[in-house]
């Protein structure tokens, strides 16, 4: 390229800025790397390399019948002439498309080391030997009929098809993947016998619904089978949308052995799994290595290894020549149950895994875009039926050639005496034919070369038979390009005729299935959380215990002791909002210190753990802010797997969660005592008291309904729900005295109003008060 590079912000009139310079040179870059590499073409389904392997390997004679070659020689000629790039990736290209596994219909046969599912690489290109298949006569077979464009090579020296003359959809018969700039695809593979089906459908009534086309095609038939247990409805909002994904699982069968024993053996994988990975996923869970920046297992790997090893005793690998899959998984005992072991090793490993949608390719006008399954079959169907024109109208030349030839040749025969005085005598013998028979050029021309043994009597009758069926294909070609329902019927007739040649059964079974899920198993046993101020928690079994025994860290103490079992959560809730559970049952022991809260959950940039508790999934949960705003729920309404938990209370600038409060959610005669910090700020509480249902039940969460009212400076301090017993009510008198007393029902009923009130001044003498359950409140 002679464009100078200017370091400047301006275009000049003999130069380019550096940064314009940058732009197109990256586009050209991009749009090179599109439609000559990664992207495969709607019309033949193949990639520019794909498809001069092939062009190069019919053009030296590789048909299905001849005799492999070297892989190297076939390299050398796709470099040499078409393809001016690294032989490694013309060879990676032709091994893929020798694999079984990879391919549905491999276009390529290959002798010798192709690779294999477990993603072992095949053997050098010296070693290897490759001819085509079958199935690649579907692409090459019309090659020579005048049916599409042949385009100079990267050097002027040959010509190559611009595109080969698909005779059936094969960007769905054997899908592509490839990653380009800015954009990918993922296009899975197809059987043969429903794609042509479709696309007969859809030449017969061009406005067929795409409900009607996914129930001829329903879904993908994966090379090494499988089942694919995403919904009808998942599946035909992939096709119509162009992009989605599909669940896809592990075919399976058990095994049942002598004196009771059985065994549970793979003979399908899911697409792109091989049986290696799932041996080393297996491994993994089964005997785990602590993580990087770790001093030891995660409780998710502890967990794992749990479940596994309660179920599996063994796996081992008796794939073979008999069985090119065949994963033998060992029960523990014969007593655990087979959807238990079929439902961990499906939830923890690859045997059911999803697979992706993504119909980007190169539309007939060369642009890449994502297409729904009927623009795609629709468009093959234009570019098919153009091609069977333009093969239609190189036939009627060649017909209309050769009777143009046989018409001379006849008028010869008739006066053959005449014709061979006139080139004896003649020394223009040419032009004096033309003027004495009326020939034309082309004619004269092929009565001069004819042969003697072509003037027997014998070859008239034979000249007169072949005329007449030129005649008769004339008229049928004629009929064919002059009709486009004739046309369309002819390449039906084609399509029908295909599919009986190279149809074969689906693979891959379609049948809808719920997600494979194991909940771990936990014997519910009697178990105290302790929390203490700084966050830490563990875990102590039984109950009763004396929390004066409870040691903590230099600095730490108490902050909450809460009887539970196994199997309830632990919850915590974020300066943000956001609630977290832990299961009781994952938290360590308490003959250490225990660990932090915080390790057991991913915290928002920004947010800390406030407040954490320990509770029944149906204990009821009061949640209120310093704002005066506050709702109702459940435990079970925090739960979560996820470890970044999930959003759950809503709060204003400003505004601070206060300490959840456990009551008895079916106490609906419980009352909500709710205490301020004292009218403009102060330190002299107000309280109001309200039944607990007139706090809204949020199961979701919000920001809930105004619980008091508050003056402008003034603070939510406390909300608690009132047992039976009263309340005990804290604070300091004169001389910074502590003070307590209890607070009866009778005296809580007398500060009872409506929520949302501002309530009344509980003890004007008293500074710093709060409200305690009675037995909750601290020494004296």
């Amino acid at each position: 390229m002679d464009t100078e590079i200017i370091l400047d912000e301006e275009e000049s009139t003999d130069g380019l800025t550096l940064a314009r310079y940058a732009e197109r040179a990256y586009l050209d870059y991009a749009i090179s790397t599109i439609r000559s590499r990664a992207l495969p073409d709607v019309s033949d389904g193949q990639k520019p390399v794909q498809r001069r392997i092939l062009f190069a390997m019919h053009e030296m004679g590789l048909g299905p019948a001849a005799k492999p070659v070297k892989s190297a020689r076939v390299v050398g000629d796709v470099l040499g002439k078409y393809h001016p790039h690294g032989d490694s990736a013309a060879y990676d290209a032709m091994v893929r498309m020798a694999q079984d596994f990879s391919l549905r219909y491999p276009l390529v046969d290959g002798q010798g080391n192709f690779g294999s599912r477990d993603g072992d690489g095949a053997a050098a290109m010296r070693y290897t030997e490759a001819r085509l298949t079958q199935y690649a006569r579907l692409l090459l077979d019309e090659i020579d009929q005048g049916t599409v464009e042949f385009v100079p090579n990267y050097d002027g020296s040959a010509t190559e098809p611009e595109l080969l003359p698909a005779r059936l959809p094969m960007i769905l018969l054997n899908g592509a993947s490839g990653i380009a700039v800015a954009m990918a695809t993922e296009i899975p593979s197809h059987n043969l016998v429903e794609v042509a089906q479709a696309a007969i459908a859809l030449i017969r009534d061009p406005k067929l619904s795409h409900e009607a086309l996914m129930q001829i095609m329903p879904g993908p038939d994966f090379p090494g089978g499988g089942q694919i247990i995403s919904s009808s409805a998942d599946l035909a909002e992939a096709y119509r949308s162009g992009r989605g994904s599909i669940r896809v699982r592990a075919r399976y069968h058990i095994e049942e052995l002598a004196r009771g024993q059985w065994q549970l053996v793979v003979d399908e994988l899911p697409h792109g799994v091989s049986s290696q990975k799932v041996l080393e996923e297996v491994e993994e869970l089964s005997n785990p290595k602590v993580r990087s920046g770790k001093k030891a297992l995660t409780p998710e790997q502890l967990q794992a290894k749990s479940q596994i090893l309660n179920v599996m005793d063994a796996v081992r690998d008796e794939s073979g020549r008999e069985a090119a899959v065949r994963l033998v998984f060992e029960p523990k005992t014969s007593r655990i149950e087979q959807a238990l072991l079929v439902n961990t090793l499906l939830a923890c490993t690859s045997l059911e895994t999803s697979v992706s949608i993504n119909l980007v390719m190169l539309g007939q006008d060369k642009r890449p875009r994502q297409k729904t399954l009927t623009e795609i079959l629709q468009e093959w169907i234009d570019f098919r039926l153009h091609t069977v024109r333009r093969r239609s109208a190189h036939r009627l030349g060649k017909v209309e050639d050769r009777i143009h030839i046989l018409e001379g040749r006849q008028l010869v025969l008739l006066n053959i005496d005449e014709v061979i005085r006139i080139i004896r005598e003649s020394d223009e013998p040419k032009p004096a034919l033309m003027q004495a028979f009326g020939l034309t050029e082309r004619q004269a021309e092929d009565i001069l070369e004819i042969r003697l043994r072509q003037l027997a009597r014998l070859e008239a009758i034979r000249i007169e038979q072949e005329l007449k069926e030129l005649f008769d294909e004339r008229k049928k070609l004629q009929g064919l390009l002059g009709s486009e329902a004739t046309l369309k019927k002819a390449v039906i007739k084609e399509i029908e005729a295909d599919i009986k040649t190279y149809g074969d059964d689906r693979r891959t079974l379609i049948e809808a299935a719920e997600k494979a899920a194991v909940e771990a198993r936990q014997v519910e046993e009697p178990v105290t959380v302790i929390i203490s101020a700084k966050g830490w928690v563990r875990s102590r079994q039984g109950h009763g215990h004396d929390a004066r025994q409870f040691n903590f860290k230099t600095g730490d103490e108490l902050a909450g002791a809460y009887e539970v079992k196994t199997t309830d959560q632990l919850h915590a809730l974020a300066s943000n909002g956001r609630v977290y559970s832990i299961p009781v049952a994952g938290l360590p022991s308490a003959r250490g210190d225990g660990v932090p809260v915080t390790s057991f959950v991913e915290l928002e940039a920004g947010s800390q753990i406030l407040h954490a508790f320990a509770a029944p999934a149906d204990a009821g949960v009061l949640l209120a802010t310093e704002k005066g705003f506050g709702l109702t729920c459940v435990a079970g309404d925090w739960q979560s797997r996820m470890k970044a938990g999930k959003h759950f209370l809503t709060l204003e600038e400003g505004d601070v969660p206060l300490p959840p409060v456990l009551f008895d959610a079916s106490r609906t005669d419980a009352t909500v005592v709710c205490l301020s910090d004292g009218q403009g700020g102060g330190d002299k509480g107000r309280v109001l008291a309200y039944p607990v249902s007139e706090v809204k039940t949020l199961h979701k969460g919000g920001r809930g309904v105004t619980l008091m009212g508050l003056e402008k400076k003034e603070k939510l301090r406390q909300v608690i729900v009132a047992a039976d017993t009263g309340l005990v009510v804290t604070g300091t008198g004169r001389m910074a005295k502590p003070q307590s007393r209890t607070m009866s029902t009778r005296e809580i009923a007398a500060n009872t109003g409506t929520r949302g009130r501002k309530g009344k001044q509980l003890d004007p003498r008293w500074k710093d008060v709060r409200l305690w359950l009675p037995g909750t409140e601290p020494a004296a």
